[in-house]
């Protein structure tokens, strides 16, 4: 018995005893299978009957603001890859590019990864540059993008999910920007945690800017009437320099 229990409580390399060992493992299985059930009572659901009645009660409300810039949006962008093949300067298609990866880092690296999950953490310079970036991909300011983000993880095909992937795919990639939200899309929203957005001042201030500009409905198509002669113009003189 003595050899036994010498055998038992031995102390292994990480410094533990085996009994130990297998006591706390046995805790963290109960651990987490105690956390796992939490997940699951907590997650929210609603009734089978309630959310096939919401199902039924929703239906698309197009608006035609979003609808339109979305229609020009795609033909800009045809009308663009056409160009890049038939006149466009090796410099302009250069620009494109750039500006599409500067614009694509700037909803993964900022709005995604920094506001709405968290995943790291960034000073003030780097807050304005991701800041800067994820306004040139024209996704919405990014309080609006995160409150958005966090509600959809939160709720994920419910019918408090903005892009509720129940209803299609062609809703859940796009349609859901066009069409007016859900009632429990608007009522999730103004509850969700975002007091660590409200306090950062980039984002704030990014988001007053976006308010405003917004209320212009020619203002996306204004700004591409601006910035893409001027940039056209430049280019052409950097080609032929």
């Amino acid at each position: 018995q003595i050899l036994y229990l010498l055998k038992v409580m031995a102390p292994t390399l990480m410094g533990t005893s085996t009994l130990f060992l297998d006591e706390a493992t046995r805790a963290a299985e109960n651990t987490k299978s105690a956390y796992t059930q939490h997940e699951i009572k907590t997650q929210p659901q609603l009734p089978k009957s309630l959310k096939h009645k919401e199902q039924n009660q929703y239906k698309w409300e197009i608006v035609w603001k979003n609808a339109i810039f979305f229609i020009y949006l795609h033909y800009a962008a045809l009308y663009g890859l056409y160009l890049i093949f038939t006149e466009a300067r090796f410099y302009s298609t250069l620009f494109i590019v750039l500006y599409a990866f500067v614009g694509g880092h700037g909803i993964t690296m900022g709005a995604h990864r920094l506001w709405a999950h968290k995943t790291y953490k960034a000073n003030l310079p780097l807050r304005i540059i991701l800041g800067f970036c994820q306004t040139l991909a024209f996704q919405n300011h990014i309080y609006e993008w995160v409150r958005d983000h966090r509600v959809h993880h939160k709720f994920t095909d419910t019918d408090a999910d903005p892009h509720n992937s129940r209803r299609g795919f062609f809703f859940s990639h796009m349609g859901w920007l066009i069409v007016k939200k859900h009632r429990d899309v608007r009522e999730r929203g103004c509850v969700v945690e975002m007091s660590d957005l409200e306090q950062d001042g980039v984002v704030m201030f990014q988001k007053k800017i976006g308010e405003r500009k917004s209320k212009s409905f020619l203002w996306p198509i204004s700004q591409d009437m601006i910035v893409i002669p001027a940039e056209t113009k430049l280019l052409s003189r950097l080609s032929r320099s």
